[in-house]
């Protein structure tokens, strides 16, 4: 790649500080979405636990089929059509999921609200990149990048707090704002100018779906040294996934929490999440990879088992743990993955490590919901501990001669 000249400094510089603002406006819509949705679905739209999971695994398979297709738009056509067009689906999805009277329609705003995210999520990512390239600041990225991490974190722990504010005065404020906001996130966007850093005459084939899944399949049974270890981050994560968006809200309800409370109490459970993945080098260095592996699911199933008897304001702490212990895991587990995976597949063991999670939520999330319907919370949470404590057990053993113990990188 030619280095950047200084007309093209000028011209694509004004895109990085537009893109700040752009995490800014994001991570507050986000923000005041996540921390309310499955309350007012409870309160405002009448729907159980068991309706409310079906609903939530419509948005994440949707997201999961929506990544290939989506990316070939932002590889094709631009990073900021891609991004113009998530921000204008998600707009209109949240203000049509706010207003939607049945769970059919519902469900229907939510899918094309997963759609939008994921016109967002690997565009946007590319476009900040090959702006801070185009600009001659390549040896700043790692900061810049960190920065907009950090800036995303704050700007949706300040939605979190706005949410439960609004919620108080009307269920449906959070909703409405997030959908204006999403539009003011539009406008943010359409002012982008699109980064050229390669040649668009020279296309790269797409693979489709089968391709995908059968090139992956051959690897994962040549390797068993990457087929555990995606089978583990498709499993152990779901709890902290399924108790910090789903059950966290209920939870706080059913403990005497008031609705402007709960923002904040979404918020507080988010911070050991940045600490677990902050610390996670550290941690591994102090007690080693082995042991964290091995026991994480013993601290989740622990956790869980703990919350459901004790069921008072404090056990919540129990759901921040399984949040820290995740976000400890994540970072080791990715490097355990990529490190069995050749350059060219990368991509696509990703996206089938996202099918395997997307899978355990989808037949985790209504059972556990009818559960709590029919049972209370508490007998969801020790049926989640069961399961994950069964599936974990059965994991190690049959993988106890390939994970966690760490294997060659070439072996077979």
């Amino acid at each position: 790649m030619a280095a950047p000249n200084k007309a093209q400094n000028s011209r694509f510089a004004s895109n990085i500080p537009r893109y700040f603002l752009y995490t800014v406006l994001k991570g507050f819509a986000f923000g005041l979405i996540i921390s309310i949705w499955v309350i007012y679905l409870q309160q405002r739209r009448g729907l159980s636990l068991t309706e409310t999971t079906i609903i939530d695994v419509a948005f994440w398979m949707a997201a999961t089929l929506g990544e290939l297709p989506t990316g070939i738009v932002a590889d094709t056509v631009g990073r900021k059509a891609s991004i113009t067009i998530g921000a204008a689906l998600m707009g209109v999805s949240i203000f049509a999921w706010a207003i939607a009277p049945t769970m059919p329609l519902i469900m229907l705003a939510y899918v094309f609200l997963a759609i939008g995210v994921t016109f967002l999520s690997g565009a946007e990512d590319a476009f900040f990149y090959e702006s801070v390239q185009i600009t001659g600041r390549s040896e700043e990225y790692t900061h810049l990048v960190g920065r907009v991490g950090a800036t995303l974190i704050g700007a949706t722990a300040l939605g979190n707090v706005a949410s439960g504010l609004l919620g108080t005065l009307d269920l449906i404020l959070p909703f409405l704002v997030g959908s204006v906001t999403f539009f003011a996130l539009l406008g943010v966007a359409l002012t982008f100018r699109e980064p050229r850093l390669t040649d668009k005459s020279v296309e790269q084939p797409q693979k489709s779906y089968r391709e995908v899944v059968r090139s992956s399949l051959e690897l994962m049974r040549a390797r068993p040294a990457l087929l555990y270890p995606m089978l583990y981050a498709s499993l152990v994560p779901v709890v902290a996934l399924m108790m910090e968006t789903f059950f966290l809200q209920p939870q706080s309800v059913a403990l005497g929490i008031p609705i402007a409370g709960v923002g904040l109490v979404v918020m507080a459970i988010q911070i050991p999440n940045i600490a677990g993945s902050t610390w996670s080098s550290r941690i591994k260095v102090r007690f080693g990879e082995g042991r964290i592996l091995y026991a994480a699911p013993v601290l989740i199933v622990c956790s869980l088992l703990l919350l459901a008897a004790l069921q008072t304001f404090p056990a919540l702490l129990f759901i921040a743990v399984i949040g820290f212990v995740t976000a400890v895991l994540r970072p080791l587990l990715l490097s355990r993955i990529q490190d069995e995976v050749p350059d060219g597949i990368r991509a696509t063991i990703l996206s089938v490590q996202s099918l395997m999670l997307t899978f355990f939520l989808a037949v985790s999330e209504p059972i556990l919901g009818f559960t709590a319907d029919h049972a209370g919370l508490p007998a969801a949470y020790v049926g989640l501990a069961g399961g994950l404590g069964i599936l974990s057990l059965f994991l190690f053993w049959k993988s106890r001669l390939h994970f966690p113990q760490v294997a060659p990188v070439n072996q077979v």
